[in-house]
């Protein structure tokens, strides 16, 4: 099964936008999430979606969308590729200093809309590809492993991650550190590529993974979890779908 590709459409063109969501719909994989005309309501909508592919029209009242992108660098994660659409080509500079994944002129051929998805697919292969090979040779050192996040790259020891969590609103990892900083990962992490940073590290849940280094205690009712301070604050609560595994890798007297 091909993994699914979250798509948002910002377009002041009803008609453009309806005609795009008919053309992707041919793609199983591929689900528009949102579509807007209008450009106030559009930063919110792609901070919130955090789309894989997002496509931005060009010409819209009152602003651009190269003003509407850089209004929104620091709150989109890092691999979301944008793809510039427009009935105008006098806009391709533009967009390719705006870093584009790729420009599509109005009106399209099917072609070049498949040509760029393909395209697409290639490149979030390619960089899983990458992201796993970066991690087992990383992990080859037991002293630091790098992980990137949505800003940069961060170089840590095991005892420097006190948890990840899932935050729905980015759709992302976020990873807490031992100094109380809080990061954004890239989309493309999932859940097994941290588990595989090191045996220290242990779902309790969908949503979270813990250093059990600093898990102090699991309420055999509740489930609820307990941190060592200054951690003790953090409220968790493991799922009942993993506290068997759990129980399997700790030793229990």
């Amino acid at each position: 099964m091909n993994k699914e590709i979250t798509v948002v459409i910002i377009d002041d063109e009803v008609l453009s936008i309806q005609a795009l969501c008919n053309d992707l719909s041919r793609y199983a994989e591929i689900k528009v999430v949102a579509t807007t005309t209008s450009p106030e309501k559009a930063k919110s909508l792609v901070i919130h979606h955090q789309p894989d592919l997002l496509f931005l029209d060009v010409e819209m009242p009152g602003t651009t969308g190269f003003e509407l992108l850089r209004s929104m660098q620091g709150e989109i994660h890092a691999d979301m590729c944008v793809v510039f659409y427009t009935a105008y080509d006098k806009y391709l500079l533009d967009a390719l200093r705006s870093s584009a994944f790729d420009y599509l002129l109005k009106p399209y051929l099917l072609k070049d809309l498949d040509a760029i998805l393909e395209r697409f697919k290639q490149a979030s292969s390619q960089h899983k590809i990458n992201v796993e090979q970066s991690m087992r040779r990383l992990l080859s050192d037991d002293c630091k492993f790098a992980i990137q996040t949505v800003t940069g790259l961060l170089l840590l020891k095991q005892e420097d991650v006190v948890m990840f969590r899932f935050s729905d609103n980015h759709r992302c990892w976020q990873i807490l550190l031992s100094n109380q900083a809080e990061h954004k990962l890239r989309m493309s992490i999932s859940a097994k590529d941290l588990l595989n940073l090191g045996r220290s590290f242990l779902q309790i849940s969908q949503s979270c993974i813990v250093n059990l280094n600093y898990l102090y205690t699991i309420e055999n009712k509740t489930l609820e979890c307990k941190l060592y301070p200054p951690f003790d604050n953090v409220q968790l609560t493991a799922s009942r779908r993993y506290y068997g595994k759990i129980k399997e890798v700790l030793e229990i007297l």
